[in-house]
């Protein structure tokens, strides 16, 4: 087993792309950690720069006290599964997952034996003398995992080994890919997209953007209490409500967010009324989920915004409600984010020309504000919500109580105003 640091690592591809920005990320003995994020985020690229597969740019990539960063593939103890599984066609299932170990100089009975053990504990003992173009697509990868494991490396790298499997067998892989590492022990980093298999399998999950990381935390710190707009936007089904609003700050110093023809008060003891205080007329984005809202009957309750019914959905055991309440929705996927960059010099270029133009990038990818793209608005709809059973239509005039408690409150970069620390 090994613990992997990262620091401040970056990629560049053929002298113009930045694909990993200065990245720096601990991961502990043993832990399962999950690099979440959109296409084109690097999260491959950084996988692949620990494999070994990948030069690095600049910044060090440890395995323990070991400065792996110009360390030979074979010389890492890294095993790594790709998103096809990439089996050797002209091999059987046991041939397959023997031949790591064979390479390695293990006698065939000894590997063989190993090989029928893992497949066993893999569910495809009954498949181990056919050959790969025989087997469905969740027992390719089964035996992908098994080639990748049975050799017993000390960090196993998984590239969404899922993506191209069927809903049902996603799900059953995905709980044996979770208990097997665990069971294992061994330090595992998994990408993907899918922000289900990040929440059920890791103890950590890293969300990416652009070559760096937004945020780092436990599922459920990521999920309730999120760094960034981006963050809070990408995990979540239905998606969070970003909303534009100003602060609002009476003379007696209580705080409003307001929303245009509507408006919510913060609570004076609230952190965030104690920082937004100071900022009357600031342009804020006001993220809740949509279990956070409540239709209610009373018009003097506070903290409602009312709207009428644009649409109506039956989701089984719940249902979700659309309603325009004429507040600006914002893009999460835009929120903050840099203009792309380019100009980059090749890998090989000196290395005191290289820093200076990493340098420029992320002077401007941390630029003022004003500088960044600005967020995009979406349809003013809230999504909010209800019980299956419901009884509403599509037209109707309703009232919604929100609990400011569970808002969050970001600047116009995407950051939180009360600044996460973890």
């Amino acid at each position: 087993m090994t613990a992997i640091r990262l620091d401040g690592v970056s990629k560049v591809f053929e002298g113009e792309h930045l694909a990993v920005d200065e990245l720096s990320l601990d991961i502990a003995d043993g832990e399962f950690m999950v690099l979440l994020g959109p296409s084109g985020c690097g999260k491959t690229t950084l996988l692949r720069m620990i494999a070994g597969l990948e030069r690095v740019t600049a910044g060090e990539v440890w395995f323990g006290r070991t400065n792996g960063t110009r360390l030979p593939p074979k010389d890492r103890q890294v095993a790594m599964v790709f998103q096809t599984g990439a089996l050797y066609p002209n091999r059987t299932v046991r041939e397959n997952i023997m031949f790591p170990l064979q390479i390695a100089g293990h006698g065939d009975d000894d590997a063989s034996s190993t090989a029928a053990g893992l497949a066993q504990i893999l569910s495809i003992g009954s498949v181990l003398d056919r050959m790969p173009r025989t087997l469905s697509g969740g027992q390719r990868q089964r035996v992908a995992i098994g080639r990748a494991l049975v050799r017993r490396p000390n960090v196993f790298l998984l590239d969404e080994p899922l993506s191209n499997l069927d809903t049902t067998m996603r799900t059953e892989l995905r709980q044996e890919i979770g208990a097997m590492t665990r069971d294992l022990n061994v330090t595992t980093l998994y990408v993907t997209h899918d922000q289900v298999e990040a929440l059920t399998l890791a103890d950590r999950i890293a969300v990416m953007r652009d070559g760096r990381i937004e945020d780092v935390g436990t599922p459920a710190q990521v999920y309730n209490d999120p760094a960034t707009a981006f963050v809070a936007g990408f995990l979540g089904a239905p998606r969070i409500n970003l909303l534009s609003a100003t602060v609002r700050v009476t003379a007696h110093h209580r705080v409003a967010l307001d929303f245009g023809t509507q408006s919510i008060a913060l609570p004076p003891p609230d952190r965030r009324s104690l920082i937004l205080r100071h900022h009357d007329g600031a342009q804020v984005i006001v993220g809740a989920r949509s279990n956070a809202f409540r239709i209610i009957t009373n018009e003097d309750v506070a903290n409602q915004l009312s709207g009428t019914l644009r649409a109506f959905e039956f989701h089984g055991q719940q249902s979700i409600a659309f309603v325009e309440c004429g507040i600006e929705a914002v893009n999460p996927d835009q929120v903050g984010q840099a203009r792309p960059m380019h100009a980059v010099p090749h890998r090989d270029a000196p290395a005191s020309a290289l820093t200076r133009v990493l340098s420029r990038i992320r002077s401007a990818r941390t630029a003022a504000p004003a500088e960044l793209a600005p967020p995009t608005h979406r349809r003013a709809d809230l999504v909010i919500e209800l019980p299956a059973d419901a009884d509403l239509k599509r037209g109707s005039r309703i009232h919604l109580a929100l609990d400011t408690t569970r808002i969050h409150v970001f600047d116009q970069t995407g950051r939180r105003v009360d600044r996460i620390t973890r």
